[in-house]
């Protein structure tokens, strides 16, 4: 191999020229138009603030995050929604009896689904005080179905009551959670 630069420059100019990294282009030609971009005297120059303040961008971008931060707001501070997998909770005196309602909502009418309730720990239901489970056969309508179970506190601590609605080979519960709560234990 010569060390003479001529034969090296001859050898070099014979290579392919390499490609250049994408996006390599547009970054050079950006650079080049904002560094020849005539700059304003400073009396002319409005305050970079004013500026900020003028852009549409800068108004948009406020009412997305107001938006954001709205949305976020009423999430939080909603009030919590039991659904199923989460038992509801009521709380009853002792020896109260009262009516406790089951909402079932049917997406499509229901013809002679069976209907299974259960009452345990210190609640029963009011006139099946020795029966702790009960069903029947009733016709559900689409939509928003009551249940009104009368229930009566037996005992202190806590009771649960389910409703299981079976229809097709499908059902569908809704457990509640019941305290029985002692007032006279309480007053002391």
């Amino acid at each position: 191999m010569s060390n003479d630069p001529e034969i090296l420059r001859r050898a070099l100019r014979r290579l392919p020229e390499p490609e250049p990294r994408p996006g390599f282009v547009d970054q050079a030609l950006a650079r080049a138009a904002h560094a020849h971009r005539p700059v304003a005297p400073r009396s002319q120059r409005t305050p970079r603030r004013a500026g900020f303040l003028a852009r549409w961008e800068t108004w948009f971008g406020a009412a997305v995050g107001g938006a954001v931060a709205a949305t976020l707001t009423a999430v939080l501070l909603r009030p919590v929604v039991q659904n199923e997998s989460q038992p509801l909770g009521i709380a009853l005196a002792l020896h109260e009896t009262r009516d406790i309602d089951v909402l079932i909502d049917s997406e499509r009418v229901l013809k002679d689904a069976t209907i299974h309730i259960s009452a345990s720990g210190a609640v029963a239901l009011d006139g099946f005080e020795n029966d702790h489970e009960i069903d029947w056969h009733a016709d559900l309508e689409r939509g928003s179905n009551l249940l009104s179970l009368p229930v009566v506190a037996r005992s202190a601590g806590k009771g649960q009551l389910v409703a299981v609605i079976e229809h097709d080979g499908r059902s569908r519960r809704v457990t509640i959670a019941l305290t029985v709560l002692d007032t006279a234990v309480s007053r002391t």
